[in-house]
């Protein structure tokens, strides 16, 4: 089951690229990230002044026997990166051969092995309508071969339930990560408001993925078709050229308005259509952080250009 998600071509070009984040995660373990974190750690940070309701343990003693004053000690601290990942398993995910389901598993499948061979934690969220599958981050042994699991026994079907996924999800995450939600955003982006306030409320790093099929992007039916609905809608006829620039209107609309509540909610908003290569959507989303720092980093798109 590994080798169908994680083929060892995918695996060898993942093992040559490292996770990043901008902001500050916490972590319980010791793994590859500094952090500003004041604690009991492993490299001293500096002295400041005592102030009530500091922890006695960090006083310098030593200072306060040659100066009588009160300093305490702080640290920086190393720590593992938590990563949350969302999948949106509804039925829209479904559509197009390769299918935007099968691109998603096997990103995040490959996000998972990537961050786990660093001694990082990561876990699974399913959103499905049926019912939610939560895995919490860990960097256990087994974790990769509990969430490929997952991964493989899910399918998309029904409505879009990820705005109330991550609302309920958001109770259960704990200490601030990196939350990595990967979907086709095929939902008024008002409904994801809610969950990203609290997200980032919750000073979560939040990265939305949104996986495309090229026909979502360029409409390139020129017959009449029946479409049918992959959430529960009505089948319908219609001809082709006549909707085209309407949906193609809808869809430029949609798009923006999704990149401007992305951007609210300091999230980065990465776009990525099925046909392009996967590791080269893992090293988007791994290498983000090296835009300048006056530059946006929401509306990322991976085309397909060769370079990352």
């Amino acid at each position: 089951m590994l080798s169908r998600l994680l083929d060892p071509g995918y695996v060898e070009a993942l093992d040559h690229l490292a996770i990043s984040a901008r902001r500050v995660v916490e972590g319980t373990t010791t793994g590859l990230h500094r952090s500003p974190i004041k604690g009991a750690s492993v490299e001293f940070r500096q002295h400041r002044v005592y102030v009530p309701g500091d922890d006695p343990r960090r006083i310098d003693w030593r200072v306060l026997a040659r100066s009588d004053r009160v300093f305490v000690k702080e640290y920086d601290e190393e720590t593992n990166l938590k990563a949350t990942l969302f999948l949106d398993a509804s039925g829209s995910m479904g559509y197009g051969k390769p299918s935007k389901w099968e691109y998603a598993k096997r990103l995040l499948a490959g996000l998972s092995y990537l961050m786990l061979s660093q001694t990082e934690s990561a876990g699974l969220v399913v959103a499905s309508a049926s019912r939610d599958v939560f895995l919490a981050p860990s960097s256990v042994p087994g974790q990769l071969s509990r969430i490929v699991d997952l991964l493989d026994q899910a399918r998309p079907q029904g409505p879009t339930v990820l705005d109330q996924t991550i609302l309920r999800v958001s109770d259960r995450m704990g200490k601030r990560s990196l939350v990595v939600v990967v979907s086709d955003f095929f939902i008024p982006p008002d409904r994801m408001r809610q969950g990203l306030a609290r997200l980032n409320h919750d000073r979560h790093e939040i990265v939305l993925v949104r996986v495309l099929h090229p026909d979502e992007e360029s409409f390139p039916f020129r017959s009449w078709l029946r479409f049918v609905g992959l959430e529960g809608e009505k089948a319908r006829l219609v001809e082709g050229p006549l909707v085209r620039q309407t949906y193609l209107d809808r869809f430029k609309t949609h798009q923006r308005q999704l990149k401007e509540l992305s951007a609210r909610f300091r999230a980065d908003l990465l776009t990525c259509r099925v046909d392009l290569p996967l590791i080269q959507a893992v090293q988007r989303l791994v290498y983000r952080s090296t835009l300048s720092d006056g530059q946006s980093k929401s509306g990322l798109s991976c085309g397909s250009s060769p370079h990352p």
